[in-house]
């Protein structure tokens, strides 16, 4: 990476901060490009070098996203996670941005990344082994994608949308003692690890 592109990264990166920093105190619809440009030290134009509007801004974020969650999914190795070993690294990852999704649910703008991380789930889907993955069409595999990461969005919101968010684990524990409530009726225990068949709801 020569001297321009390490500016560019580096311009693309104070902008992205520059924007989350003015929502902090203004809605999406009120902050300017040129806000943004200002508070971020580069001119008008160099924003619209990089990006083509705020909105792009946001997809460079989203993107980033992926590219950092599909780093931790391939440091696994291509070893079958579990469930608790989902639940853990969705949470765990997302808790290290916590304050930027913070500022975005209350800016009503949480939906715009989700759509947008949600677009990738294919591509998530097939960087990590699950006992519950299947081998069907790509028509099936989207009806799959879209009920598991439909539903962690959904949590991801509801989490981390308290000014004080409880702690991942404390969230994980809650989410695999309802898939153990769920293996009574189904067969969803063998997805568990060994410690998650303890069954803490049961008296």
């Amino acid at each position: 990476m020569d001297g321009h592109q390490k500016l560019a990264l580096q311009s693309k990166q104070w902008l992205l901060e520059a924007l989350f920093e003015l929502l902090k105190n203004q809605t999406f619809q009120t902050v300017s490009v040129t806000a943004i440009a200002d508070k971020a030290g580069v001119s008008r134009r160099t924003f619209y070098r990089l990006y083509k509007d705020k909105y792009d801004l946001l997809d460079y974020y989203s993107d980033q996203c992926v590219q950092r969650y599909v780093s931790q999914l391939n440091a696994q190795n291509g070893r079958q996670m579990s469930f608790e070993d989902i639940v853990n690294l969705f949470l765990n990852f997302w808790w290290q941005d916590r304050q930027v999704v913070k500022i975005l649910i209350d800016r009503g703008m949480f939906h715009v990344i989700s759509t947008r991380l949600s677009s990738h789930s294919g591509k998530l889907y097939t960087k990590y082994s699950a006992p519950w993955h299947i081998e069907g069409t790509p028509q099936e595999i989207n009806f799959v994608t879209a009920f598991s990461f439909g539903g962690l969005w959904q949590l991801l919101e509801t989490w981390l949308a308290s000014d004080e968010p409880v702690m991942p684990e404390q969230v994980a524990k809650t989410l695999i003692a309802s898939m153990q409530r769920l293996g009574d009726v189904g067969n969803f225990t063998a997805y568990m690890t060994q410690d998650e068949t303890k069954k803490p709801f049961q008296k």
